[in-house]
Parts: C-alpha cells; structure tokens; sequence
C-alpha cells in the first residue's frame, strides 16, 4: 500500500506504546497480527497517548481529534443535499483547507454554504506531500463564518470516507502532527 506506516522506522516511543498495546491483546488471546494491532492503536489510543505524553490539557481542546493548521487545496466535488435553492457553481478549486483532522476540516470559500449541507470534497494531499494521493470524502457543512468581505470560512465534519482515503488523510495527518510535536513547530 503507498505510503503504508512501517513499524521499525517509528519514533521508539510509539513502538514502545503499540507492543504494550499488542501485548495486552495477546494477554486477553485476541489474535491479532503487530500490524492490526498497530492500525487499532493509531486508530483508538495515538490521540490519548498524545495528550498524556505532551501533557495537553484535553479540557482546554472540546474537539474529538487534534487539528492541524495547514494550507492545502481542496475542490467541492458535488453537493448532494443542500438546504437552500440558491445554485452555485461548486465544481471547481474552492481555495485552502485552513486546519484539518481525521473528524473534519476548516476552509475559506467565496461563497456561504448552508448549514447541514451534505458536499463531496476532494483534499489535494498531493500538493503537499507528494507521496500521497488525493482524499475524497463526503462531509457535513456544520459552520459558516464571514471572515471577509467576499469570503466565508467553512466547517465541514466528515461522514464517509473510504479506506484508503481514509489511510491517506491518516498518513498526512500523523506525519505533520510528529514533526509539530517532536519540532515545537
């Protein structure tokens, strides 16, 4: 799989944590594989030992996921239920995601979308690591800000995304997260 995570080449923290993690399965005679057990923990404790490890006060964040302020393209594919008639062309490259995580994102468009509208959108990881491919996912518009003049910032939370869009957005996201934690970036 492009991009696949390899456990030797992680930080000996994190290999530490997932064969504890691993380890813990095994006692409880789940068999499962180091490479399951790595997915799981990314998927269900890397968040958790995130906070514990860099003492991040977890009240101060109300959010789910970690975000990520970056700057990356992103294209409203189609809108699939939108809540009010107003037709805008929404087929084109919209602007910049201005913060992402593996719940949602934040991104300026020209235009306010109406709340609860159901949009694919396509994230241009490609444009930033090239390593990794384009993201489609289906999102709910849950926040619309005016942020200028002619300009609107917009909460999405994502709904579906499939696997290995889902792997690409998680690659991105634990990749960027590592370097502003281990950098102080």
């Amino acid at each position: 799989m492009k991009g696949d995570i390899k456990f030797q080449k992680l930080s000996s923290e994190i290999r530490k944590e997932i064969e504890h993690f691993h380890g813990e399965k095994a006692s409880r005679g789940e068999t499962v594989s180091l490479d399951e057990s790595m997915a799981d923990w990314f998927d269900h404790q890397f968040e958790a030992w995130v906070l514990r490890r860099f003492k991040i006060d977890s009240g101060s964040n109300k959010r789910k996921h970690f975000r990520l302020n970056v700057e990356i393209p992103i294209r409203i594919i189609e809108t699939l239920i939108e809540s009010s008639t107003d037709e805008k062309e929404a087929l084109d490259l919209v602007g910049n995601i201005m913060n992402i995580s593996k719940g949602g994102l934040y991104f300026k468009y020209r235009w306010p979308i109406e709340l609860s509208s159901i949009i694919k959108v396509q994230i241009e990881l490609p444009v930033v690591d090239r390593d990794l491919e384009k993201v489609e996912a289906l999102a709910m518009v849950v926040r619309v800000d005016q942020v200028g003049r002619d300009e609107y910032g917009i909460g999405l939370m994502f709904s579906s995304i499939y696997d290995t869009d889902r792997f690409n957005l998680d690659i991105f996201i634990l990749n960027n997260l590592s370097y502003h934690l281990y950098t102080g970036r």
